[in-house]
């Protein structure tokens, strides 16, 4: 475990508590919260083992058990290959800031909605993943190379996509050095990523403040930042990225998909409320 005493992005000293949850398992219970530059982190912080650990057979558990996510993710994968360019840039806005196609990296694939967009737009693919699981399921999906690990040759992709991945991370900033370094000049990165200046996040701290309860997590309890609008923004303009596209957004999840999920009532009305609320955003950038 890491315990920061200091902003892991800012390295200011005025932190201070955020949320708890001792209610659900995961490799973090508390948050904390950087009164200067606005950055929620884990706190104390699972390390690099611990996290590896936890991410094995990483959509099995949770939320994607019970979602029974892989048949969701087939039947959407199904419905993107009848899709057009311009069909594909309103379902997916940050695929529409790019100067033409080639190889196209999928950090952290997970189940491939982010190389499905791709396939059907003619890229190249290839994707990084960890999950041996995720790994199989793409492969059988798509005509993708998949790298389990890093990556090490300079200026070599057109097009990055990150979709979920950068609040994962350890260390943000070498995390989106290492993405320009592979990006090749005038490439695209895209970072997708919850957005913790969201109205709802802001609503639900209020209400239980007005309480005077500590604030629950609502999120993943695996995720180790979760950045502000400005504060990523602020993030790739200090790695040379020229921000081209930043927008908000709601989770994603088709109504008719949530009926179908099998899981407690309150957790599909959770989910039903995180659907409404724009509570993630997109930054798409050019090297």
């Amino acid at each position: 475990m890491i315990i920061h005493k200091n902003c892991p992005i800012c390295s200011s000293s005025n932190i201070v508590g955020d949320a708890i949850d001792l209610h659900r398992f995961g490799p973090h219970i508390s948050r904390a919260r950087c009164k200067d530059c606005g950055l929620v982190f884990a706190n104390p912080m699972a390390d690099a083992n611990d996290l590896f650990q936890y991410y094995n057979n990483y959509y099995e558990k949770d939320i994607y058990q019970s979602t029974d996510y892989k048949s969701t993710i087939k039947e959407e994968i199904l419905k993107v290959k009848s899709l057009d360019k311009g069909e594909i840039f309103k379902s997916a806005p940050h695929f529409s800031i790019y100067e033409k196609t080639g190889k196209f990296l999928d950090v952290g694939c997970g189940l491939g909605m982010g190389l499905a967009y791709a396939h059907q737009l003619g890229f190249e693919l290839y994707a990084t993943e960890f999950d041996q699981g995720a790994i199989n399921f793409v492969e059988s999906e798509f005509p993708v190379k998949v790298f389990k690990g890093e990556l090490s040759t300079a200026n070599y992709f057109d097009f990055i996509h990150i979709s979920h991945v950068i609040e994962h991370v350890l260390d943000p900033k070498a995390y989106i050095a290492e993405m320009k370094r592979i990006l090749k000049p005038g490439g695209t990165l895209a970072i997708g990523t919850p957005d913790m200046s969201s109205l709802l996040y802001k609503s639900y701290k209020w209400l239980n403040h007005l309480q005077l309860k500590v604030p629950r997590i609502i999120d993943g309890l695996e995720h180790t930042f979760i950045f502000p609008k400005h504060l990523l923004a602020t993030l790739v303009k200090e790695q040379g990225l020229q921000i081209k596209l930043h927008y908000s957004h709601t989770l994603g999840d088709k109504y008719s998909n949530l009926i179908k999920y099998k899981m407690p009532l309150k957790n599909k009305l959770t989910r039903v409320v995180q659907n409404f609320f724009k509570i993630n955003q997109w930054i798409v950038c050019v090297k």
